[in-house]
């Protein structure tokens, strides 16, 4: 499993919002891949429209220096890409409809890597809501090892304000380790994880769950932010 962040640059319909792309399995053909990012302002689905998608590597060449060219789609939407040879960068284009580049290419950066094929990984997108932090921001939540005690998992999103650095329009990506879990008798799922400035809490249900966000320093709570499943290995 191979999970990479970062954001669109200066795509015309989303200018530096985020994008996550994870490779469940490796860069082989016909390997699966997902891509979840949210548009500005896209002329078919309008304002800050999340797109989660499925599919596989259509095609594949590897070079004699190492990199690994790849070419995937959905729907109207086509990419090429490549990846460097130390697994750690994933170039793309997009085009959108397919032949019609938006946007200069740009880079993504690895936040996990892993050579197996994760068949447990689950993915989950939902929107952020925290005034005057986050409006409507996408998010995407990466559990490739189910919620345990010390497994990774991976948050990806926006700030339109960051709260810690008062800059506007951060990504921000959080790869962390689930603590403090509790299974209920209901199945439901508890797990918190800390980093220097903030809890995450999150809520696994069925398919779906909620995430709360806490301000270590200043104490201030996010309201719930809801997830459903987007896709399961």
């Amino acid at each position: 499993m191979f999970i990479y962040s970062g954001n669109l640059g200066n795509c015309q319909y989303g200018p530096n919002e985020t994008i996550t792309v994870v490779f469940p399995a490796r860069f082989e053909l016909l390997d699966p891949v997902t891509a979840y990012w949210q548009w500005s302002n896209d002329p078919k689905l309008n304002k800050k429209a999340s797109v989660a998608n499925c599919g596989h590597i259509h095609s594949l060449t590897k070079t004699s220096d190492g990199y690994c060219l790849i070419h995937f789609s959905f729907g109207p939407c086509s990419f090429e890409g490549t990846v460097s040879p130390d697994l750690k960068t994933l170039s793309l284009t997009m085009d959108y409809p397919a032949g019609s580049p938006i946007g200069e290419p740009f880079s993504l950066t690895a936040m996990h890597t892993n050579h197996a094929n994760v068949r447990s990984a689950m993915v989950y997108t939902g929107n952020l809501d925290w005034v005057p932090y986050a409006r409507g921001e996408m998010m995407t939540i990466v559990v490739p090892y189910g919620v345990t005690k010390d497994a990774f998992f991976g948050l990806y999103y926006r700030w339109n304000q960051d709260p810690t650095r008062s800059r506007a329009n951060v990504n921000a990506a959080v790869n962390g380790v689930f603590q403090n879990v509790n299974v209920e008798s209901s199945g439901r799922i508890t797990a918190t994880y800390k980093d220097p400035n903030y809890t995450y809490s999150f809520t696994f249900g069925d398919r779906k769950g909620s995430l709360v966000l806490s301000n270590i320093r200043r104490g201030d709570v996010s309201d719930d932010a809801h997830f459903v499943v987007a896709y399961a290995g």
